[in-house]
């Protein structure tokens, strides 16, 4: 019987060590957006792109899920515009070694505002959209790295219109985003 209660020690000793030992139990990462490039040909050049998505996963399973929300404002001479995107994704966490990588995927909405130079408001519907992203990241220290993401968002095209209901464009808001954060575990 002692010889059962050593070996029975010794194996959850093990046990415990190799799980502690293994990786984080719960992880939170952050990100903020670095670039945004439309894909629509002939767009304008986002003057800024502000927001961030934040994400939670678990060790258990290998999976985890963020939210996003990113402002993309245009300026030009005649009009002044800003798409938001807020998109839900799940994503996987890939077991590879010394690196930390992560694939996911996502649907949300994009939201139009737009004004001309003269005040006139004008409107779109709300754009379906949906997401792909990886991110690659590198251990820092035992519970924390540094992340770099790439992500495509394919949307609807959606019509836009002055206030009276006139067809003034059609929009685009598919385009690329370039990411950059840091991932917590505990």
């Amino acid at each position: 019987m002692r010889q059962f209660l050593t070996i029975s020690t010794l194996m959850l000793a093990m046990v415990l060590w190799t799980f502690t030992a293994k990786a984080d139990f719960l992880s939170v990462h952050a990100d903020i957006p670095l670039s945004f490039g439309p894909t629509q040909e002939g767009a304008d050049t986002p003057d800024s792109i502000a927001g961030a998505r934040v994400g939670l996963s678990l060790f258990i399973l290998p999976l985890g899920i963020a939210y996003e929300s990113y402002d993309v404002s245009y300026s030009n001479q005649s009009s002044d515009s800003k798409d938001t995107y807020q998109i839900a994704s799940v994503f996987v966490n890939l077991p590879v070694p010394v690196i930390n990588l992560a694939l996911g995927a996502g649907a949300g909405m994009v939201t139009r505002e737009e004004e001309l130079s003269d005040g006139a408001k004008l409107s779109a519907e709300d754009s379906a959209a949906t997401s792909f992203f990886a991110t690659l990241g590198y251990p820092i220290l035992p519970l924390f790295d540094v992340h770099v993401g790439y992500q495509v968002i394919n949307a609807k095209k959606v019509e836009v219109k002055n206030s009276s209901g006139g067809l003034q464009y059609e929009n685009d808001p598919s385009g690329t985003v370039w990411t950059a954060g840091i991932k917590i575990g505990f």
